[in-house]
């Protein structure tokens, strides 16, 4: 078996993906339909779900933008803040176990567990080094409306990668922020 191959089986690239459905939330379809149904922004003449979604698209590479800039993203009519934050690296041994919020390299960990069969037995990882930690935060505090925790900010997988590439090459700083625990 070669190393290609080995990744896929550890990956389970072979095996048939099931993705979480969204069942409970509205989408652009949805969103012109009940633009359509209560006249909303029908100045002259009304609008159409491909220019509805043209807003939408246009709207999302700007928020994009902003934020692989390194800019926080201040949402209207207080909906709240998206922001970038980085926090220090940390590994402490706890009840004789390592804990550490350094994410996994897992190019590094799957050469290892080629060339290793007890390190792949054992499922040891291999952890990037770095200093800091960064993420992005729905910063709901400064935001005036109810039920806020059932908001969520998540981005797509291909601004994290866009922005992880920035954040290594440098091109990307956030303000330093204490532990996380020191924030509540």
């Amino acid at each position: 078996m070669e190393f290609s191959e080995f990744r896929k089986q550890v990956i389970r690239a072979h095996n048939k993906k099931v993705h979480f459905k969204v069942t409970n939330s509205n989408g652009t379809k949805e969103a012109w339909r009940w633009i359509k149904k209560n006249k909303w922004l029908d100045i002259g003449q009304p609008i159409t779900e491909l220019e509805l979604g043209t807003i939408i698209k246009t709207i999302n590479q700007y928020l994009q933008d902003q934020l692989l800039k390194g800019k926080d993203i201040v949402l209207p009519h207080r909906m709240g803040r998206i922001e970038l934050r980085k926090y220090k690296a940390t590994i402490k041994i706890k009840d004789n176990k390592v804990v550490t919020n350094l994410p996994i390299n897992w190019e590094k960990t799957l050469e290892l567990w080629w060339d290793d069969k007890e390190a792949y037995d054992n499922k040891v990882l291999v952890r990037h080094e770095c200093r800091e930690r960064f993420s992005i935060y729905y910063n709901r505090q400064c935001a005036n409306f109810n039920n806020k925790s059932f908001y969520k900010f998540i981005p797509i997988r291909t601004v994290k990668k866009k922005l992880k590439d920035k954040i290594i090459n440098g091109e990307i700083d956030a303000l330093l922020l204490g532990k996380k625990d020191e924030l509540h």
